[in-house]
């Protein structure tokens, strides 16, 4: 299924306050050109949460903690470190 544009905030709350008036899904669908699936969801959205604003979507979990990027980071700059010090040793001699 392709993905589409969110629709503006403007237009979420258009078809809000069209619900309010007491317009019908699909009426509110033919005046604003958005799919009447559409419009419910919005609908039940707002009647759950009480915004139109776009709520955090779900995700994968880090794979890495702050903490582990950390000790990476560090880990990596002292063997950078060693590495430029054993470089410079060996040119040396």
């Amino acid at each position: 299924m392709a993905k589409t544009k969110e629709l503006s905030k403007d237009t979420r709350n258009k078809i809000v306050d069209l619900h309010q008036a007491g317009k019908t899904e699909s009426a509110i669908g033919k005046q604003l050109g958005v799919k009447k699936s559409t419009v419910g969801a919005i609908i039940r959205k707002w009647k759950t949460y009480k915004t139109t604003d776009n709520l955090p979507r779900s995700g994968a979990p880090r794979k890495i903690s702050p903490r582990g990027v950390k000790m990476i980071t560090r880990t990596v700059n002292e063997l950078l470190l060693l590495t430029k010090y054993l470089f410079s040793t060996i040119i040396c001699k």
